[in-house]
């Protein structure tokens, strides 16, 4: 009967024990490369979906293109073109810029011929982990930067406020 390991180390006289170890370090290696880009956390189905509604803040715009923002327009993300949710309200104000004064003190001072408009948006959202979803694919989170558009006009956005559930 043969020895398991004989005396350089080897398992049955063929294969090295530092062979085996090689090949099982770079199997967790690979395994955990294609987890770590390929796999994603998805567990939401369409039956998940809930109405919320939430707010976005474009700051400084004119007010020919403030006047293109209406309730009942449908708003859309830039880069993918998924539906973000319908504009409910708008609230258009005068825009203010931060300044800064020769004693280094700030003061807010208006924009002239520029506003901020602060839009309600009402979207079917999906709950996945604790973060909010549009469309499966644009996850909803607080200061976050959106390029969108609706019919008539394309501007960036902020998230400005928490997620409303209705």
């Amino acid at each position: 009967m043969r020895k398991i390991i004989d005396d350089k180390g080897r398992l049955f006289g063929k294969i090295s024990i530092l062979d085996i170890l090689v090949v099982i370090v770079v199997a967790v290696v690979a395994v955990a490369f294609y987890i770590k880009f390929y796999v994603h956390d998805t567990p939401i189905s369409a039956r998940d979906t809930f109405e919320v509604s939430y707010n976005v803040k474009i700051a400084g715009i004119r007010m020919s293109s403030a006047s293109l923002l209406r309730p009942g327009d449908k708003m859309y993300a830039m880069d993918t073109g998924t539906l973000m949710g319908t504009i409910a309200n708008v609230d258009i104000t005068e825009a203010v810029a931060a300044d800064t004064l020769v004693d280094g003190s700030y003061v807010y001072a208006p924009v002239e011929e520029r506003h901020d408009v602060t839009l309600t948006i009402a979207a079917e959202c999906s709950l996945s982990n604790g973060r909010y979803y549009l469309d499966k694919t644009i996850e909803l989170s607080a200061n976050c930067i959106y390029r969108a558009f609706t019919k008539y006009n394309d501007f960036y956005t902020v998230l400005v406020t928490d997620i409303f559930t209705e």
